[in-house]
């Protein structure tokens, strides 16, 4: 394999942080829901938001050799003042909730507004940090990959599961586990990330734009099916979502493309920022209908929001700790 000079820094990803960034927020604000092939299209394409950012928070840490206590602190920072800001907004479901449901909303299904990421990301990376002491990186990769199997079978795959196996006690207790979380979704997509920060990138790029187009087909089968045929209640885990997000992320690594440390650093924070603040102007936009204004909307506000706080971080250095 002919290898290619490995960065620390890519102003590539930078971009695709921050196109994913404006794709999560058309995830949850519709834009196309006026047509049903648009709109899951854009649904097929969307599903690879989340797995490259944990691909790329991954194999930046492994890359640099983080300290995995600063790396989760970090996580934890993030998640706890973005709950508290998130907070007001949710006085009223949290008052009709016992004890136990706050405690798993917040420990475990990672709240809502998007900021399950992080909590993902926390649990996702004691997974495979730890098992990455205990085994070479394939086998970490294959048992990350057999943790999304089963997330698939009991969630995506749900329907064909009690078809087969007539319900059970399985799928009951996989709906209360819960698999948006880092214990099926994250670990593979960290795994890629660990993966490539170890093994490198290949300049043979033809191969990687296959395997995404065959990636990208399977998905679509897999949308045929489980969504269009069976109707699942759940479209977050997608078996096929993984070697695309492989593909994907080693084509954006190594594509060429450069940009001054300062506009790779801007696009950088105003995509983390983008992430954090969508969910504030989805809840002040709630009663305007989900579609193209409300996405242009959300957008624009958050964005506008963004530049601001990074702005306002350069006279108040504590506000950084809001990305």
């Amino acid at each position: 394999m002919n290898e290619i000079k490995e960065k620390t820094t890519n102003s590539a990803i930078d971009i695709a942080k921050l196109i994913m960034a404006i794709l999560v927020i058309g995830i949850h604000t519709e834009p196309f829901h006026f047509n049903l092939w648009l709109d899951r299209g854009f649904g097929i394409i969307t599903r690879l938001c989340l797995p490259f950012f944990f691909v790329t928070g991954s194999y930046f840490f492994f890359k640099k050799d983080k300290s995995l206590k600063a790396y989760l602190l970090r996580l934890v920072l993030l998640y706890a003042i973005w709950s508290l800001i998130y907070l007001p907004f949710d006085l009223t479901k949290l008052h009709s909730m016992r004890m136990w449901q706050i405690l798993k909303r917040y420990l475990w299904n990672g709240n809502e507004h998007a900021l399950w990421y992080l909590q993902g990301s926390i649990i996702g990376m004691l997974i495979v940090y730890g098992l990455k002491k205990l085994f070479n990186t394939r086998i970490v990769c294959s048992i990350c990959f057999g943790l999304l199997i089963v997330g698939c079978l009991f969630s995506t795959y749900a329907p064909l599961v009690k078809n087969i196996a007539g319900g059970g006690t399985a799928v009951s207790l996989i709906s209360v586990i819960g698999t948006r979380n880092g214990l099926f979704y994250a670990p593979v997509y960290i795994a890629i990330g660990l993966w490539f920060a170890e093994k490198g990138f290949s300049d043979r790029r033809t191969r990687y734009w296959i395997m995404l187009l065959i990636s990208l087909l399977l998905l679509i089968v897999e949308s045929l099916i489980f969504v269009i045929h069976y109707h699942t209640a759940s479209t977050i885990l997608w078996i096929s979502v993984c070697p695309a997000s492989y593909a994907l992320f080693h084509l954006i690594v190594t594509a060429n493309c450069s940009l001054s440390n300062n506009i790779s650093l801007w696009m950088r924070n105003i995509s983390i920022l983008l992430y954090l603040t969508h969910g504030l102007f989805i809840i002040v936009f709630g009663k305007m209908e989900y579609g193209i204004l409300m996405f242009l909307a959300v957008l624009f506000c958050s964005t506008l929001t963004s530049i601001l706080l990074i702005l306002l971080s350069k006279k108040l250095s504590f506000i950084k700790f809001l990305y």
